[in-house]
């Protein structure tokens, strides 16, 4: 097996176990978190705890899987716990402790059973083993037999803790031809080669009913590997830019979802580490070019064009000689690439209680001089004013920011797009990151105004000239997903420093200021 598609396979049995495990049983001690090598947010435990890595050493060659837990125990500080390597898990097992503890394979060959058939199923640590670590404490699985019913969009799916039964809705596959929980039609394949449902996935990573929704549909495919009844023949309906409606009266509210906010033609997927983005991946992203005349470029912040003649950005980007507002734009080394427009900046508004010493309420809002006429490379995004967004704690999600700004602390600027995504903590991690490195000044500076994101291995974060860009949370909408500003780029340590996460404005908590500043336009 080749190491890329080993390493293909890694990420893939992660992305599965990402949903079907069960949700870690928090500790009273604080847990630690960690991003591991695919840059996925885990926890860092002690390896025999961890499922979805443990079945790696059933799915290739020990060596291999060796390595693999060597890097993820890298992204925990390299340390163990009597002989049992501390690794980042995404997805830890729910365990109740008694008096032994479940094997490690890193260290034998005997490792807790799994249905090799069917990957879908959680695999089950024995309630009796021999310790490898010498203790006298058994380790059990908490169980449950109650059956229960859960719906979803797709349909209804009946589901217990052992094999899910299938409800009358499932019919059973033919061949290769099958219909779903969900009543579609479709075809036997693996999940990796659905494409409609790994979008899903992508999405739902943390939704327990998709993952009943998933159980059942590999059982119609009579469980085999990864396969379930992939949808065929789907129109999707959103597959063309649903533009909003140009005009030129000034807009006084923000778009909704129906109009089309927030549409992007581009694919949705996982990205690994950060990457050139794609011509009009996002058509909201908008550079903040100044009047200076000793400058290299005239670009030093970013932005995000919320309607046709409003845009969001980070209050510090607010100058005197700040100018104009281009959009439309990919690669500035080039004018021929892409069509995009500059037009002037005729009033600026910043949040009134910025404070610039801990960067609280960074926040501002651009208004254009006239409106920007939309386009396949020209849109807005959507903003979380309704309230199921508003109240909703993004905490382990992993959205995408993308810029123009400098590749490394100290480096260049990026002429082409950047796009990367990040995981995001609770802010309880960036307070005592920062206040270790005594730059945490106030009490309310990690207060629900502000998010805590970043890569915690180091090496991949926003930087200077990405300021004011977005922060930015995809959400399905109808058979596709519509993109949401969740937050603003604002300030950090350095760029990529290893344990220093980045903080973003948010722009949940600054709804109401968004709305009523958007309204008061002449």
């Amino acid at each position: 097996m080749s190491k890329n598609l080993f390493l293909t396979l890694i990420v893939f049995a992660c992305l599965i176990a990402d949903v079907l495990t069960q949700r870690f049983n928090r500790q009273q001690v604080q847990p630690q978190y960690c991003v591991t090598p695919e840059n996925y947010y885990g926890t860092c435990v002690a390896l025999s705890y961890c499922p979805q890595v443990v079945n790696v050493f059933q799915t290739t060659n020990r060596r291999l899987a060796q390595q693999y837990v060597i890097a993820l125990q890298r992204s925990c500080g390299t340390r163990n716990i009597n002989g049992d390597p501390v690794i980042c898990c995404t997805r830890p097992q729910q365990l109740v402790r008694t008096t032994e503890a479940p094997p490690n394979p890193f260290f034998t060959t005997q490792i807790p059973t799994a249905n090799p058939s069917n990957p879908f199923l959680r695999p089950t640590i024995p309630t009796e083993q021999t310790p490898s670590t010498g203790t006298t404490r058994p380790t059990t699985i908490t169980t449950t037999t109650t059956r229960r019913v859960t719906t979803t969009s797709r349909g209804p799916v009946t589901s217990t803790t052992s094999r899910r039964p299938l409800t009358t809705s499932a019919v059973e596959a033919k061949g290769l031809s099958c219909v779903g929980p969900d009543l579609k039609r479709g075809s036997c394949i693996s999940l990796k080669n659905c494409q409609t449902l790994v979008d899903e996935l992508l999405l739902k990573q943390n939704d327990a009913t998709f993952a009943e929704f998933l159980r059942a549909s590999n059982d119609i495919c009579n469980g085999v590997e990864q396969n379930v009844c992939c949808p065929i023949n789907e129109a999707n309906p959103t597959t063309s830019n649903p533009l909003i409606r140009n005009s030129d009266d000034p807009p006084r509210r923000l778009p909704t979802v129906e109009e089309g906010c927030g549409y992007t033609s581009s694919s949705y997927k996982k990205i690994v580490g950060g990457e050139v983005s794609k011509k009009g991946a996002w058509p909201w992203i908008a550079l903040i070019g100044y009047d200076d005349n000793f400058a290299n470029t005239p670009f030093k912040c970013g932005g995000t064009l919320v309607t046709a003649r409003h845009v969001v950005t980070a209050a510090h980007c607010i100058r005197r000689d700040l100018s104009f507002v281009r959009l439309g734009e990919h690669d500035l080394s080039t004018d021929a690439e892409a069509r995009h427009v500059d037009i002037p900046v005729a009033r600026r508004e910043s949040h009134p209680q910025y404070n610039k010493r801990n960067g609280h309420s960074d926040i501002a809002i651009l208004y254009l001089a006239f409106n920007v006429k939309f386009s396949d490379s020209i849109a807005p995004i959507c903003l979380p004013y309704a309230p199921e967004f508003r109240q909703k704690s993004y905490v382990q999600h992993t959205p995408f920011v993308a810029g123009w700004g400098k590749t490394m602390e100290g480096g260049q600027s990026a002429d082409v797009l950047q796009e990367l995504q990040i995981p995001i903590f609770d802010n309880e991690v960036c307070r005592v990151r920062y206040e270790q490195q005594k730059r945490f000044f106030t009490e309310n500076q990690f207060d629900e105004a502000t998010i805590c994101a970043g890569v915690l291995s180091g090496g991949k974060d926003t930087c200077q000239g990405d300021s004011g860009g977005p922060l930015m949370m995809p959400e399905p909408y109808k058979d596709s997903v519509r993109y949401y500003l969740i937050g603003v780029v604002s300030y950090g340590i350095g760029c990529a420093r290893p344990e220093i996460p980045g903080v973003y404005s948010s722009t949940q908590h600054f709804m109401d200021w968004i709305i009523e500043k958007i309204a008061d336009t002449a």
